[in-house]
């Protein structure tokens, strides 16, 4: 049993061997571990309501349930879940009102918005959670706990689900505050039994858009502040590429990508609207002519070399080449052994940022990369010696550590390490090394955490970081690629051109869309090191 309680599960009958039949199922919740202290000031309770959460939860004989009491049972348990979110809600506020008041003196009142922030990350490494999402819940226990008791009453009595609670906080925002009860009121009458919340949302905005007008044009300049693209990595070498756009303009760009497809479906390709619209969005954006990741032929069969490339507009012009000359340029890192490469095995290769690809794909971005880092290792130990030709921090160990990071550190951080900053994990001031095992990415904001010493961090041992948060509790990260043992090796170049008979790992490749060389490496940072 664990410091959150624990579940056992078993039988109540005899240990049955064959022909007997085994005793009803019988599964505990215990909401404490036994070792809980018994506090003297509330030894006088019943031990069952000592502070925090105590008592035992049953279920038993599952498999012997009939209709009507299966029935019974799930409508109690959707209750009971509903209990528990209630509590949840109340806890959080708590975490949140004691980070307020004991990190007030350290953070001072200027800017209580970072008290909140170091709660909510402390809320997601327990629950094991994204920060946003944690902070979501955090946003919204505050709520319920101060402007919206009476919807968190019918939450803990079971009367709501999570999701008509969200939708009451939701549309209460913009509301005038004298209002704001009376409108709680009608939203709760509002959300009648039996509606699922799709069913309450709509309800709920006509209501508040009928009685408060003027809240529509606040709310959608802040939904408008809000747009953003999205990459969500999907399963076999896909992934979704969103954006959230005003209504208006996201319907008249899926209408232009529609009328180009329809236009290239009249003309004779074989692909559908779907995989079309894709296809045309890519080429707009990519100006790669070998981006189709097909094995070789698109989805007619013919050569992908060959496949056709469109504007908006259905036709081909000269304009593609010279936007794609005028895009920045950017990279990509692509992880791919020796043997891989050259066709000698069909391992897969590593994407920054998405995880494993084909080795098809991998040797097709090969052709066109930019720079290559040989990354040098130990063919017993797999441990990293070194990353490129130079002993000082190169650009190379900057894009080994890009790889092997993936993201941000900090416990439960997606933040791309494209965009986040190399942090030394032992400061360089009080003697840490510029080192792979001292080094790590983290964004701006966790970086703050750690340099202002709300978090701290160690790395005992290269790539696996160890977080201690503020409240005393312990966090272990661990990096997105780890090299296992086994992998292919190759050897490294030499300063002379030569090979210098190191074993090496992957290569990282970086490409560019222009096709340019990058840059050098630098022989060092001089007298201004990582972090930056």
């Amino acid at each position: 049993m664990d410091q959150n309680g624990s579940f056992r599960r078993g039988g109540t009958g005899e240990a049955s061997g064959a022909g007997q039949v085994a005793g009803p199922s019988l599964s505990i919740y215990n909401a404490e571990p036994d070792s809980a202290p018994r506090y003297p000031e509330t030894a006088h309770m019943d031990p069952a309501y000592r502070d925090g959460l105590t008592g035992s939860l049953v279920l038993q004989g599952a498999e012997a349930l009939t209709q009507d009491e299966t029935s019974v049972v799930l409508s109690r348990l959707d209750a009971l879940v509903r209990w528990a979110q209630a509590q949840q809600a109340k806890v959080l506020h708590r975490m949140e009102t004691l980070f307020r008041d004991e990190l007030l003196e350290d953070v001072g009142r200027e800017d209580p918005a970072l008290t909140f922030s170091l709660a909510a990350e402390e809320a997601a490494a327990i629950l094991h959670l994204p920060t946003n999402t944690a902070k979501m819940l955090m946003s919204e226990a505050g709520r319920l706990c101060t402007t919206h008791t009476a919807t968190l009453a019918r939450l803990e009595d079971g009367a709501l689900g999570y999701g008509h609670v969200q939708t009451v906080l939701d549309q209460s925002q913009n509301v005038p505050e004298p209002e704001l009860a009376g409108f709680e009121t009608v939203l709760l009458e509002a959300a009648g039994a039996g509606q699922t919340s799709s069913q309450f949302r709509v309800k709920a905005r006509r209501l508040r858009e009928g009685r408060y007008p003027e809240t529509v044009p606040v709310r959608h300049q802040s939904a408008f502040e809000r747009r953003r693209v999205c990459l969500v990595p999907e399963e076999d070498g896909m992934s979704w590429l969103s954006a959230l756009l005003p209504a208006a303009r996201a319907q008249l760009v899926y209408t232009q990508l529609t009328t180009a497809a329809r236009g290239e479906q009249g003309a004779g390709d074989p692909r559908g609207v779907d995989q079309l619209r894709a296809d045309i969005l890519a080429d707009l954006l990519d100006g790669d002519p070998d981006a189709s990741d097909t094995g070789g032929l698109d989805s007619g069969g013919r050569d992908s070399g060959d496949s056709h490339r469109v504007e908006a507009g259905g036709r081909d012009t000269k304009d593609n080449q010279a936007r794609a000359r005028a895009r920045a340029r950017t990279e990509i890192l692509v992880l791919i052994t020796a043997e891989t490469l050259f066709g000698a095995d069909e391992q897969p290769a590593e994407l920054h940022g998405y995880g494993p690809i084909s080795p098809e794909t991998a040797r097709r971005l090969a052709r066109q990369a930019a720079h290559w880092t040989p990354v040098e290792r130990n063919p017993d130990t797999d441990e990293i010696l070194r990353v490129g030709r130079r002993r000082k921090v190169p650009a190379g160990l900057q894009r080994w550590l890009r790889a092997r990071d993936g993201t941000c550190r900090f416990p439960g951080c997606r933040t791309n390490a494209v965009i986040a900053e190399i942090d030394h994990t032992k400061p360089w001031s009080h003697g840490g090394s510029t080192d792979h095992d001292n080094l790590e990415h983290l964004c701006k904001r966790h970086h703050m955490f750690k340099s202002r010493g709300f978090w701290k961090a160690h790395q005992r041992s290269p790539g696996i970081i160890e977080w201690t948060s503020p409240g005393g509790r312990t966090y272990r990260t661990d990096p997105h690629l780890i090299l296992a043992a086994g992998l292919s090796t190759r050897l490294s170049t030499g300063p002379d051109g030569g090979p210098d008979g190191k074993a090496a790992g992957p290569a990282v490749i970086g490409r560019s869309s222009q096709g340019s060389a990058a840059d050098p490496d630098p022989a060092d940072y001089g007298d201004d090191p990582p972090p930056f």
